[in-house]
């Protein structure tokens, strides 16, 4: 699926509401990552680095833009080499590629035998010494600086620069034809010779003389024997020329050898295959050996996101040994990710990520699994490939994912795990630790001690992949520039929150399941800064885990281990994280927990340990002019739930807190009107609901969903279903003898009652959407068999509030009068 069709869903699911409603403004998540929009635990770079930025994802047209090597350092090492006596190649990098201009004219002057002072960042550059040396390069120095003005080409399309005015063109025409003189004064110099060519090479193209760029590469390029990154860069040159002397198919060609030979080009390459969009066969047909179709059917591949079997068994096939053969397995190991690995509810890929994930789906990733593995099996047995044991590590952890885990540990036993290279060690290590975790929880096999070693082991290699992240993109930015090399983090994150946190609150054990979430953050959500406040130290995930799973007493309990410390095999995991919870933002968290529970009287006692200025973002209605505050009204009762009535003024949770717990006292103390008591609490409990006017004084957010999609959390049979309230209007009801005011209880209940109308999913209601094909609303047809709606017609037809209810409620309209909805 490409990434726009994936938006559209994404953007449809929090615009569109089966009820309808306006849009609440009070929490947002964070911005996706590219990288982590399913749950992985074999890594991309298993094969090497070389070809990372074609790994699987669908999100985006490439895993990611940077080029697999660098073409400055590559360059750079082949002029130190060339110069040698000591030439680093960071002066190189540094001379060639990071000067200003001012900086340059003092190189120019230099270099001219000008009597010139370098200053301090010049004059221990050891390539600028060596090209005072050598008269030769330091000229080419200056040429090349002297065409870099007209090589920094814009482009629409690739290899479509914008046009030139014609005095560039004839400059850049000129300069060429002076590089070729100057490649002929230097026959024996082959590297030199090769580098004036490639510069004639590049001012021809660009001044649009495409013929000329090819007769340079034929005339002076290809038959070089230096062996130089400067042949493949003047190879993309000629395929650029030839697409524009139209030859599409021998231009991709061409490309396609660029992007097998030259790392520093590859992505390039790759981009404008694709742009130039010739027909596959047309292309393979041009190439000359295997291992040249190989690569042209791997660059075909690599655009594909479904799954691949011939690409992988046609490489495999023409080029046994080739690196491209483990590239294709782990995208078609990674694919099998996206469809067979679980996600916590909290993982930040959305809802989306099983919506497409049907029972035929499911099958069909099955399938492939298992012809994966078969794959894998053969890479093992047959030795071509140079580490046979990917092959293993990689039919392991397939089996893994099929649930075969008894077949995994059998296949992992078999290696030596010593023999392997470092990745796929690594990657051998997360198996092993995926079947200690699954023996944990299923067959209790293993306990906590005999799993502590490999977690501690992946948190070394966690903290190890970020010191060096942040050694290269700096503490501020490492984060997001660094992301797509984060694997052993995401790694981390997947195993703490979507295996071992499931684990730990199907075992009830809440408090531990919610440590593992927190320990699942990224570090640097996790430094043990005091900053004050409780979120300030949770990641996103963990603080929506922790506002919609943890009742009062695990909330209890993680203060309690947070000043005592934790008694349990895995305390030196949570060393960096217990200490200190107590803040604002916990106390709001614990009273919030205990309104939910309806124990409103500690709910207050929680409240009354919040600092006098503290205060959670209010709601706004975002498409109102101002953006207009949505104050709670709790205790108001409503014939229609939309458009919401809300109040005038502040109310905080405290202050409902005391209001409540009053009225349940006032039910002791002045029974006569208890009725009327039980009515308010049944207001203030149903407003606290997704469709009420409160929802903000018992959760943290709110979208469109919450109106047809069952909740996960402890308090969605009041914030989803309103049960609590059906109780306590129902209690009302038996507590009175007013007619009228029976009649109102009556129809709460029935409110009520419509919202157990709820889909398992937002997949499920969106293929529930029947009368969208004109077939009677659901909807409709359930509540025309609302128990209470037989009541009110039976029973209280004759009071007046029943004429105000059919007046405003078309369900109940239509059930008294039916007709057709």
């Amino acid at each position: 699926m490409n990434s726009f069709k994936r938006l559209c869903i994404v953007f449809s699911a929090f615009s569109l509401s089966y009820f309808g409603e306006i849009a609440i403004n009070i929490a947002c998540g964070p911005e996706p990552d590219p990288y982590d929009y399913y749950v992985s635990f074999f890594h991309n770079n298993v094969p090497g680095n070389g070809y990372v930025p074609f790994s699987f994802t669908n999100m985006t047209f490439l895993y990611e833009e940077t080029e697999p090597e660098s073409e400055a350092l590559i360059n750079s090492r082949e002029w130190a080499d060339y110069l040698g006596k000591g030439v680093q190649a960071v002066d190189v990098e540094h001379l060639m590629y990071h000067t200003d201009i001012a900086t340059d004219s003092v190189i120019l002057r230099y270099l001219t035998g000008k009597d010139t002072v370098l200053p301090d960042s010049l004059a221990a550059n050891t390539y600028l010494k060596g090209l005072k040396r050598n008269e030769a390069a330091g000229n080419y120095f200056l040429f090349a600086k002297e065409l870099e003005p007209y090589a920094a080409v814009t482009y629409n399309h690739y290899w479509d620069p914008d046009p030139r005015d014609t005095m560039d063109l004839s400059r850049m025409a000129g300069l060429a034809d002076r590089a070729l003189e100057l490649a002929d004064e230097y026959p024996r110099n082959s590297f030199l010779r090769l580098r004036y060519a490639y510069q004639a090479a590049r001012m021809y193209h660009y001044s649009g003389s495409f013929e000329r760029c090819l007769e340079t590469y034929n005339g002076y390029i290809d038959p070089s024997r230096e062996k130089s990154a400067v042949k493949g860069w003047a190879r993309a040159l000629k395929a650029g020329a030839t697409r524009r002397l139209h030859e599409p198919a021998e231009a991709a060609y061409l490309f396609s050898r660029v992007f097998a030979t030259s790392p520093e080009r590859r992505v390039q390459a790759y981009k404008n295959f694709h742009y130039i969009d010739v027909p596959f066969e047309e292309v393979l047909a041009l190439a000359q050996s295997n291992k040249e179709r190989a690569a042209i059917w791997a660059i075909q591949g690599f655009n594909n996101g479904d799954f691949d079997r011939e690409t992988l068994a046609s490489v495999y096939s023409l080029s046994p040994k080739s690196q491209l053969v483990a590239v294709l397995l782990t995208r078609e190991i990674n694919k099998l990710e996206s469809q067979l690995t679980e996600a916590s509810q909290y993982y930040g890929g959305g809802w989306w990520t099983t919506y497409y994930r049907p029972d035929s789906t499911q099958a069909k990733a099955r399938d492939h699994a298992v012809w994966v593995a078969d794959f894998a099996r053969r890479l093992a047995s047959e030795r071509q490939y140079a580490e046979p044991g990917l092959g293993i590590v990689s039919e392991a952890y397939v089996e893994w994912l099929l649930g075969n885990v008894s077949e995994a540990e059998t296949l992992l036993a078999g290696i030596k795990v010593d023999r392997l290279s470092e990745r796929l060690a690594d990657q051998y290590r997360i198996v092993e630790l995926l079947i200690k975790i699954n023996q944990l929880a299923v067959t209790n096999t293993v306990d906590e001690a005999a799993i502590l070693p490999a977690l501690q082991w992946l948190d070394q290699k966690r903290r190890a992949e970020i010191d060096q992240a942040k050694a290269r993109y700096g503490s501020e930015q490492y984060s997001w520039m660094g992301a797509g090399d984060l694997r052993f983090n995401r790694t981390a994150t997947n195993l703490y929150q979507s295996v071992l946190a499931p684990h730990y609150m199907q075992q009830k054990d809440t408090a531990m399941a919610a440590l593992l979430m927190w320990k699942g953050e990224s570090p640097w959500e996790t430094e043990t800064e005091q900053t004050g406040e409780l979120y300030g130290r949770l990641g996103w995930p963990t603080q929506a885990f922790w506002q919609e799973q943890l009742q009062p007493a695990t909330l209890e309990q993680l203060a309690t281990w947070s000043k005592e410390g934790l008694n349990r095999p895995w305390a030196p995991l949570f060393a960096q994280q217990l200490g200190g919870l107590e803040s604002d933002q916990f106390w709001d968290l614990l009273g919030t927990a205990y309104l939910r529970m309806h124990d409103y009287p500690a709910a207050a006692r929680a409240f009354a340990n919040l600092s006098a200025g503290f205060a959670l973002p209010t709601p706004v209605n975002w498409y109102s002019a101002e953006e207009d505050t949505l104050w709670p009204d709790p205790f108001v009762a409503t014939l229609n739930d939309y458009p919401k009535q809300f109040g005038d003024e502040a109310l905080t949770k405290a202050e409902f807190a005391r209001s409540m717990a009053d009225l349940q006292r006032r039910i002791v103390e002045d029974p006569g009107h208890a009725a009327d008591y039980y009515f308010q609490l049944a207001n203030g409990v149903y407003q606290t609901g997704a469709f009420g006017n409160s929802w903000q004084l018992i959760s943290y957010s709110w979208t469109s969903s919450d109106n047809y999609v069952k909740g996960t959390y402890y308090y969605s049979g009041d914030f989803h279903e309103a049960r609590q309230a059906a109780v306590w209007y129902k209690k009302a009801r038996e507590l009175s003898k007013d007619r009228e005011f029976r009649a109102k209880c009556t129809f709460m209940l029935a409110k009520c009652e419509q919202k157990s109308y709820l889909f398992n999913s937002v997949s499920d209601y969106y293929n529930a959407r029947t009368w969208e094909r004109d077939q009677p609303d659901p909807y409709w047809l359930f509540s025309q068999r609302n128990q209470y709606f037989k009541e009110l017609k039976e029973d209280y037809l004759d009071t007046k509030f029943i004429g105000s209810a059919v007046a405003e409620c078309t369900y109940l309209a239509d059930f008294i009068r039916p007709n057709s909805p």
